[in-house]
């Protein structure tokens, strides 16, 4: 990269995470000098630039100042302008973040279409579905370190027990906690690292609505109230919880 670092970036695209489009520019006007840097001649660059307006449903803005858009418009051009030379790798920096959920169902499928035709993307995201729906592979980072790698469906897998119940109960109690542990399917059981919140518990289970009547009862036989109960399926976002605590991420 450091030797041939024109042919490069000839290599690749990049979207950053906000906009940095040239307000004093059209749409149209934007992807063709971004396709002149990269030497397209004119009718290429008229005829991609068309193709690209099209796709992300802007032609009908295509001649208007995008001071005027909307972050959506902004965030459907700045990947227009990305794709306008055909890079071999696509970097998107949150591509989704903040978008109707119309404009973020386009850019998936425009994303899915351009991986499927040979190009290698490499995207971060905060939106567990979106990680999910979109990525053949995934690593997940926490502070700098990777701690979890794999396809989505090895990720889900690999959280303990599949299903997680996430419990509030009216005082704490270790005893009852230790006594959670012991049920039949229960993998896990893990105390809310949050402050002020030590009546809460994760429970990683093998089922989990059947196991709500005997974990009422275990409270109730240690005369703890059982508040709340929350369950969910195997996903991403347990799997990024089981390894990062519910606290809050700088």
């Amino acid at each position: 990269m450091w030797a041939q670092q024109v042919a490069v970036k000839q290599l690749i695209g990049v979207v950053a995470q906000r906009p940095n489009l040239d307000f004093s520019l059209t749409a149209r006007e934007i992807l063709l000098f971004h396709g002149a840097y990269f030497g397209i001649d004119s009718q290429k660059r008229a005829e991609r630039a068309d193709a690209l307006l099209d796709r992300f449903k802007l032609r009908d803005r295509a001649d208007q100042m995008v001071r005027g858009f909307s972050g959506g418009m902004m965030q459907r051009l700045s990947i227009a302008r990305a794709m306008m030379h055909d890079p071999q790798v696509l970097f998107l920096d949150e591509p989704s973040a903040g978008l109707d959920p119309q404009t973020r169902l386009l850019l998936w499928e425009i994303i899915r279409e351009y991986n499927q035709s040979g190009k290698t993307i490499l995207l971060t995201t905060h939106n567990m579905e979106e990680a999910d729906a979109l990525c053949q592979r995934l690593a997940i980072i926490d502070h700098g370190r990777n701690i979890a790698l794999g396809s989505p469906s090895e990720l889900k897998a690999s959280v303990p027990g599949g299903f997680l119940l996430r419990l509030r109960f009216g005082q704490h109690s270790p005893e009852l906690l230790q006594r959670l542990q012991t049920l039949t399917g229960v993998r896990e059981v893990r105390t809310n690292n949050d402050a002020n919140s030590d009546s809460n518990a994760d429970v990683y289970a093998d089922r989990g609505g059947s196991l709500v009547s005997e974990i009422a009862n275990l409270a109730s036989a240690s005369s703890v109230e059982l508040c709340d109960v929350h369950i969910s399926e195997p996903s991403l976002e347990n799997l990024f919880l089981h390894h990062t605590g519910r606290s809050l991420r700088e």
